[in-house]
């Protein structure tokens, strides 16, 4: 085996212009291949991620109206449409909640978009005692919620960092890049997802003032009694109050698992349609080496060597094409998804929180790289060399002797 592989190598070599044109249609599938499978899979995790952010209770209670065009709700309206609903709620609904059969606990919140010193955030407006027992808090690296009455204010680390804020440091809050009050930062906290790195977290009345909200309140988080009957107390919430959408997080989470499989097919066939053009080459080129080496085959066949020995060698062929096309690919498709976050997240990181709402919600994208994705996408390229040198290496097992030998 290893003097047919010896001699496989070699006969590459001959043909080195032949052999890198091959070669580069394995290589180009197999970049293909994961650097889309490593964005779905970044984009996967994210997507949960800003789930798990963006829904932290069991249940997120929004107002059921469907938005229109042009459809009210202040600044925070485009916000809150991401949850269901371009309208809000009056703040009264919170009461009518906690009393339904199977609600624990339930917390308001505000949504809408404010300034820091100038810097475009997320604002949300809370109750920090009802907000953390619902939610489980902010993931808090120093200090803590603000409490709920005075000018006080959680960052997120993103602002902080951009703004060079830290516990104790005064800034301003307001609806616009020059007005506003003055906060003093209590605490800064880290989140999964980029969007909400660029919030702040202040009092729900301070957030309603600033919204010219009064009274009223964006979303409403509820704790189930019991964590098996989310589904059940769900379905209460929506029978008991009129004007409400209930949501559970759950669903959220499968309706994005759903979608993310979606993807993860679509990209999976668009890479494997590329491999299949890789695949035609390296049957193409052995089909050729197979007819220019009818002297060489007849040759072997003459001194005593097998049927099988000579498929094998061509074999070897086919698989050192794939081989090398596969670990090419892995490389050049890693270092595409090394480099992909730094090139898409340029503009972002240029302008970080500035210039309008739309940076809040641009980031740079974010491939991840598993072992296991590594080794598909090699074995991929392995095997569509060994696949596409299959029929070319059972051609030239199959030469007649007596017709190779006329070449000689």
């Amino acid at each position: 085996m290893s003097s047919s592989m010896g001699m496989a190598l070699r006969s590459l070599r001959r043909r080195r212009s032949r052999t890198i044109l091959t070669v580069s249609g394995i290589v180009a599938g197999v970049t293909l291949i994961l650097v889309l499978l490593s964005l779905t899979q970044g984009t996967s995790a994210q997507a949960n991620s800003l789930v798990r952010s963006l829904l932290p209770a069991q249940i997120t209670v929004v107002n059921s109206t469907l938005p229109t065009a042009g459809a009210g709700g202040g600044a925070g309206s485009g916000l809150r449409s991401l949850l269901g609903s371009s309208y809000t709620l009056n703040q009264s609904t919170v009461a009518a909640i906690a009393q339904v059969k199977g609600v624990y606990q339930a917390t308001p919140q505000l949504s809408t978009v404010g300034y820091a010193n100038g810097a475009a955030v997320l604002l949300f407006g809370i109750d920090p005692g009802s907000y953390a027992n619902v939610t489980g808090g902010l993931d808090m690296v120093a200090g803590g919620l603000p409490s709920s009455s005075g000018n006080q204010a959680a960052l997120g680390q993103a602002v902080a960092n951009a703004l060079g804020l830290s516990v104790g440091s005064s800034v301003r809050i307001g609806p616009n890049a020059t007005g506003g009050s003055q906060y003093t930062v209590v605490g800064i906290f880290t989140s999964g997802t980029r969007i909400l790195e660029r919030a702040a977290y202040i009092p729900l009345a301070q957030a309603q003032a600033l919204a010219g909200e009064q009274g009223r309140v964006s979303e409403i988080y509820v704790k189930a009694t019991s964590p098996t009957g989310v589904n059940q107390t769900q379905a209460a919430i929506i029978a008991s109050v009129p004007g409400v959408q209930a949501v559970s997080a759950a669903s959220v989470t499968a309706r994005a698992s759903s979608l993310t499989g979606t993807l993860t097919s679509f990209f999976t066939v668009i890479g494997l349609v590329a491999l299949l053009a890789g695949a035609f080459g390296v049957t193409n080129t052995m089909m050729m080496s197979v007819g220019e080496r009818t002297r060489e085959i007849g040759t072997l066949e003459a001194i005593g060597a097998k049927r099988g020995q000579i498929m094998r060698l061509f074999m070897g062929e086919a698989l050192l094409l794939g081989l090398i096309g596969g670990a090419v690919g892995v490389l050049i498709g890693s270092a595409v998804d090394l480099a992909l976050p730094f090139l898409s997240g340029a503009a972002t990181r240029s302008r970080l929180l500035g210039g309008g709402t739309t940076g809040l919600f641009q980031g740079a994208l974010a491939p991840t790289l598993t072992p296991s994705l590594l080794a598909v996408s090699l074995g991929l390229g392995v095997l569509v060399g060994v696949l596409a040198g299959l029929y070319p290496a059972w051609r030239a097992s199959r030469l007649d002797p007596v017709e190779a030998l006329r070449h000689v």
